[in-house]
């Protein structure tokens, strides 16, 4: 019962990695204590039904290297969560400085549309605003909703950045 595996194989030579909680055959498995000199009171575990049939083969795992072999799968679950979590962050990153650019384009839209606006109010002209002006086409009516739109949505974005900025430090 000396074995140094890391992993214990069983009689139909499957391995069983981390901390086993049932031998291949379905039994519950308990500790034990080791009583050869070499391995005095180490602790292992073994399926109950080898208590009853000890020339049946089933499932030998020591308990330290059950535990070294769950650490491992646990700090190799960790290191791809945090290679995850550096994925999202890049991607999210880009995909913000990409919609922070439309952004910028947008208000810069508007702003033109804004100071076309003022300059026609200063000047008297106001038909490409008003919609009791007959000669105002409804395309420049739209193009203006559609751009009070794209500001609502832009200050809305800019708070969903900053909650997001505020939450990732």
């Amino acid at each position: 019962m000396s074995s140094s595996s890391s992993s214990s194989i069983s009689h139909l030579g499957r391995q069983t990695t981390g901390i086993p909680t049932r031998c291949l055959c379905g039994a519950n498995l308990t500790t034990f204590g080791a009583q050869t000199k070499d391995n005095l009171f180490r602790r292992f575990y073994r399926c109950e039904i080898w208590l009853k049939r000890k020339s049946e083969h089933h499932l030998f795992k020591w308990v330290d290297e059950a535990i070294v072999d769950e650490i491992n799968i646990v700090d190799a679950k960790q290191s791809q969560l945090k290679e995850d979590l550096d994925s999202f962050k890049l991607c999210t990153a880009r995909r913000l400085e990409k919609q922070a650019k439309q952004i910028d384009q947008t208000i810069q839209q508007i702003q033109m549309l804004m100071d076309t606006n003022t300059n026609n109010c200063a000047t008297g002209d106001n038909s490409a605003t008003s919609s009791e002006d007959p000669k105002a086409s409804p395309k420049d009516l739209s193009s203006a909703n559609s751009l009070s739109n794209i500001a609502v949505a832009a200050i809305a974005l800019g708070a969903m950045v900053w909650i997001y900025a505020r939450i990732s430090n």
